[in-house]
């Protein structure tokens, strides 16, 4: 082959190892989003958000903040590019806090891509560097790009796989100051350790590697150059976690309390020296069955062939598992630095194989041997890691339930298990619920509420317990999505049907206390089927609207009113609803104006004939004097204010405005 093709070849295989790489790594890379599940995402993002603020102190030291700072950097890329499109507007806010859910969905997609690239670097590092040969590296490259371990932690907005690729590159400018030793070598592998060591301060082991290095069995050399190196890694380390010096008394404050948190109950596991379990977590995830073996067949032949090599290249891996397995609280993703090493020398270890198997076979039998032999240990990657990155990319069951009752149901009132509903335009559909067996079925009627969304997160599986059987009794199950038999991520979310119809609402056993206008009540081309008025409350069951009795100047007005549309309307009309409180001689002393639904919803987009309720809730002025008020609401064209006709039992009342009742205030 010449050496033209040879490289176009070999330009081919990298790019094309880098492109699955970063795929199988990117894909899916909005995952859950808006909601967030990985309890550290939020945590990183936390400091973000203070260092955009103008803040350098990240006042968080249970990482160092080379990684903080990186993405800190990737985050104000984003913002200036969505303020330059229109993805933020000028008036645009940083949120206070992204646990749980985020109103900044594309920054974590930017972070997270960050994330995947610094996986992929990983990835061709260990393809183009030859400490042990091309085609081991290559070997340990492609089962690290398929490792389902790997793509899980890539899509993680977090410090970890950052972490293990600057400690691969490291470890290898390491193994270049053992075999060659030159003072750019030096200069080179203290600049990565500080970098390492900044990125994640357990990548401080590989201090020792760099020492096994210098102090390598053949020749010496100038203590000089190990002092250079290490007072340049020691430099770096402090150059991108500065804090650490500048406020000292925080960083002291935060390992103390990392130190605690791993003799806790919490992590992956949680007894001291569990060799067993971390036999078997790299047997079955990190590496895999055929490459731990190779793992073990590398190591015992490099430290046959190299010995100095080899006590460079373990000692790492080696003292980070150690000292690891002495804690008493584990996570198994703080061995993601460990992974490349170890499927280096699985790569070494399926070459040196190879080596001993050729001189069995006929020179002719060698390249068909060798495609099977790649494809019998390379194979069985294949499908978990694009198993791995299609789950991903599979779209949430939270957001896919809401999303689908917007869809199907517009205007309709959802109680929901979720502590953020998603917004649209700035408006929630749902509201959110604790726990909604603590109330009845008939009280979320009462409220306005048509389905209950609920979350098999809450009762702690996808299958119903006890508290939920008087709901399920009267209650219908519409949709299901989620769930173990299926590809979505999330909780199982179900849809329960309340029974809130409109004939169930005109009935006038329906309740006590909703304050029901006549049958034959219209504002325009909507029916007026009842409106229920009392105090907003935020009780343990959940917002509710409660007779207003005690309602006192200051406090919030509940409104709801429960709609019908009932004739075809021109594309182009536009409405809009005001609820007025007047005195005695009829002057407006509170009002609220908005478009039906707040503008989520159009009157065009309500299905003729279906029930839809909303809120309308007021606020009182403080300033109010007690006493008796009346609650009046209409509807009118925001263009030429002119209200839409009223009618009463076919009867036009004063400014065709419908009369919901009096209003007592107390002091």
């Amino acid at each position: 082959m010449e050496a033209g093709q040879h490289l176009r070849v070999k330009g081919f295989l990298f790019g094309g190892l880098t492109l699955l790489a970063f795929t199988l790594r990117a894909w899916g890379w909005g995952w859950s989003l808006p909601y967030v599940d990985h309890p550290d995402e939020p945590a990183v993002v936390q400091v973000l958000l203070r260092l955009l603020k103008g803040n350098l102190d990240p006042n968080h030291f249970f990482y160092p903040s080379l990684i903080l700072y990186l993405q800190a950097l990737v985050f104000k890329i984003h913002f200036w590019v969505g303020a330059l499109t229109g993805l933020y507007s000028p008036q645009f806010i940083l949120p206070r806090s992204t646990h749980f859910y985020t109103t900044i969905p594309g920054a974590f997609v930017w972070g997270r891509i960050f994330t995947a690239s610094l996986g992929t670097l990983t990835v061709l590092t260990l393809a183009l560097w030859k400490p042990l040969g091309q085609k081991a590296g290559l070997i340990g490259a492609v089962l690290l790009a398929l490792s389902p371990w790997a793509i899980t932690n890539s899509h993680y907005l977090t410090v970890d796989i950052p972490a293990a690729c600057f400690a691969l590159l490291a470890l290898l400018s390491i193994l270049r100051v053992a075999q060659q030793g030159t003072n750019k070598d030096y200069l080179l592998a203290g600049i990565l350790i500080g970098l390492a060591t900044g990125s994640k301060y357990q990548n401080a082991l590989l201090g020792f590697s760099f020492l096994l290095a210098h102090l390598r069995p053949k020749g010496r050399r100038p203590f000089s150059q190990l002092l250079a190196g290490g007072g340049i890694a020691i430099l770096t380390f402090f150059l991108t976690s500065p804090y650490i010096l500048l406020d000292f008394p925080a960083f002291r404050r935060d390992m103390q309390t990392l130190f605690t948190s791993y003799e806790g109950t919490h992590g992956d596991l949680q007894h001291a020296w569990p060799l067993e379990d971390y036999l078997t977590f790299f047997w079955a995830e990190a590496l895999g069955p055929l490459p731990f073996l190779l793992t073990l067949v590398g190591g015992v032949d490099l430290v046959r062939k190299q010995p100095t090599i080899a006590l460079v290249l373990l000692s790492f891996p080696l003292l980070l598992i150690l000292s690891l397995l002495r804690m008493e609280t584990h996570f198994y993703r703080n061995l993601l630095p460990v992974q490349a090493p170890l499927l280096l020398l699985a790569g070494f270890g399926a070459t040196s194989h190879w080596e001993y198997l050729t001189r069995f076979f006929p020179s002719r039998w060698q390249k068909p041997i060798l495609a099977l032999s790649l494809l019998f240990l390379l194979g069985p990657s294949f499908t978990p890691a694009l198993r791995e990155s299609l789950r991903l990319a599979q779209p949430d069951s939270r957001v896919t339930a809401q999303e689908w009752l917007r869809q199907n149901y517009p205007g309709v009132q959802v109680a929901a298990e979720l502590s953020h509903p998603l917004l649209w335009q700035g408006v929630a559909q749902a509201t959110s619920f604790h726990y909604l067996p603590l109330q009845t079925l008939g009280w979320y009627r009462e409220q306005g509420y048509s389905f209950l969304l609920t979350n098999a997160g809450r009762r702690k599986g996808d299958e119903w317990t006890k508290d939920y059987q008087p709901l399920l009794k009267e209650g219908k199950v519409l949709r299901t999505f989620g769930g173990r038999q299926s590809q979505l991520l999330g909780p199982q979310m179900d849809i329960l049907e309340t029974g809130l119809t409109p004939t169930l609402l005109l009935q006038p056993t329906f309740r006590p206390g909703i304050l029901r206008a006549a049958q034959n009540v219209r504002l325009g081309p909507l029916q007026l089927l009842g409106a229920k008025v009392g105090k907003l409350t935020q009780g343990k069951g959940g917002p509710a609207v409660l007779p207003a009795e005690s309602l006192r100047p200051g406090e919030t007005l509940g409104l709801r009113v429960f709609w019908r549309r009932e004739t075809s309307l021109p594309p182009s009309a536009q409405y809009q609803i005001f609820v007025h409180l007047c005195d005695s001689q009829g002057q407006t002393l509170a009002q609220r104006d908005s478009p039906p639904w707040q503008g989520l919803f159009p009157l065009q987009t309500w299905p003729l004939n279906q029930l839809v309720s909303e809120n309308l809730d007021l606020a009182l002025p403080p300033t109010l004097p007690a006493g008796a008020y009346r609650l009046l609401i209409g509807l009118y064209n925001p263009l030429n204010q002119g209200r839409y006709p009223a009618l009463v039992e076919e009867q036009a009342p004063p400014k065709s405005e419908i009369d919901l009742g009096q209003v007592e205030l107390k002091n």
